[in-house]
């Protein structure tokens, strides 16, 4: 009976909120803003999702996305659950992430099915991201999500041909610029920021440091951090191609660890403790001492980023790489996230031996949520 009574709810929920309310690409912003205003939980959710990744131009705002993702969620939407786990995958809490992607997937399950693209692109999401992970699933939804012209699914799906999935997706740099120039034109920072990167890495495009800066730009002023501190660091160092401006980088850098920014904080405190200010025996001794904790903080930090696709492109083998030094050193969170990846396969082979040996090495070292995963996962080991 209260199987029943919960199904009732749940299909209660599909019809009044989910409807037929779909995004479509002649929506503006300012609809999406009104349609919030006047109490739609569908576009509640979708401006808290707009807010946090600064779709259709927008300043990035967290606490605002927040607020209204809590209010779609208190109206029984699943786009506010989904956006409260990325923002918590943004604060290093995977526990509360995975909980609350959970939580969406049922409705967002039903609402991708009835072809809204917003739906089939958070599903193309939780596919790739939490345990177990779909990948061929998700790489679906993501192209259903960019057919319809969905600039999120665009950069995303474009950055992921750029690099391509050993045994799944073939690199396309073609399709991968393509995809994320169709969704620069509908002003998504995700997409600005991938193009920058894209030229100051020369992927699918030629090296082009000047329009690297210029994307890069374009992402930060609508308040994002990762553009932030990747500009601070590129104009602070200086390049061949890239004169150094000590003075806008520093600027930038403080804007990044303004929002809390971890690499940007750190990147500052170097920059602080090897300052001629600071040349006495004592602090020299001890930059000497905190800077390979601050550097192993970073890198473990980074690491994180190209794991969870969070302000960085996602790439599992570029994170196992980094994260298993670390790993051997004791890090309980760098362990933890080996074993999830021996034990899905991405990054690096699938073994479940080693995944349990690791995720344990992370337990006994004080890592919770790995105990927590030793316990969830017991019957595959």
């Amino acid at each position: 009976m209260k199987f029943l009574f919960r199904l009732l709810i749940t299909t209660s929920f599909f019809h009044c909120c989910l409807g037929n309310e779909f995004w479509n690409r002649s929506l503006t912003y300012e609809e999406i803003v009104q349609k919030a205003q006047a109490g739609s939980p569908y576009y509640m959710g979708l401006l808290g999702i707009y807010l946090r990744s600064g779709e259709a131009g927008c300043r990035v705002n967290f606490k605002a996305a927040k607020q209204w993702s809590e209010a779609a969620l208190n109206k029984g939407h699943p786009f506010g659950s989904y956006n409260l786990a990325n923002l918590a995958m943004l604060k290093g809490d995977f526990s509360e992430a995975t909980r609350y992607y959970q939580d969406a997937a049922l409705l967002l399950q039903r609402s991708a099915s009835s072809g809204d693209p917003v739906s089939m692109y958070c599903m193309g999401e939780i596919d790739f991201q939490v345990l177990p992970t779909n990948i061929s699933r998700a790489l679906d939804y993501f192209q259903k999500s960019a057919d319809t012209g969905f600039p999120q699914a665009q950069a995303t799906l474009g950055s992921l041909y750029l690099k391509g999935l050993p045994g799944i997706l073939s690199r396309d740099s073609k399709k991968g610029i393509t995809l994320i120039s169709e969704a620069v034109r509908a002003k998504s920072m995700t997409a600005r920021f991938n193009l920058g990167m894209a030229y100051y890495n020369g992927e699918g495009v030629a090296q082009d440091s000047e329009k690297a800066i210029q994307w890069l730009k374009v992402a930060e002023k609508q308040n994002f951090a990762e553009a932030q501190y990747r500009l601070g660091v590129l104009l602070s160092e200086g390049s061949d191609n890239i004169p150094q401006d000590l003075s806008q980088g520093t600027l930038y850098l403080r804007k990044a660890a303004g929002q809390d920014h971890k690499l940007a904080t750190d990147y500052l405190k170097k920059k602080v403790s090897s300052s001629p200010s600071n040349t006495s025996y004592e602090n020299k001794s001890l930059t000497r001492n905190s800077t390979p904790k601050l550097q192993n903080e970073a890198i473990l930090n980074e690491a994180r980023q190209y794991y969870t696709g969070v302000g960085r492109n996602k790439d599992y083998h570029r994170a196992y790489k980094m994260l298993l030094p670390l790993a051997q050193n004791g890090f309980a969170e760098a362990a933890r996230l080996i074993g999830l990846m021996k034990l899905s396969g991405k990054g690096t082979d699938k073994n479940l031996s080693d995944a349990k040996k690791w995720l344990s090495m992370a337990a006994e070292n004080g890592d919770s949520l790995a105990k927590r995963m030793l316990e969830q996962y017991k019957s595959l080991f």
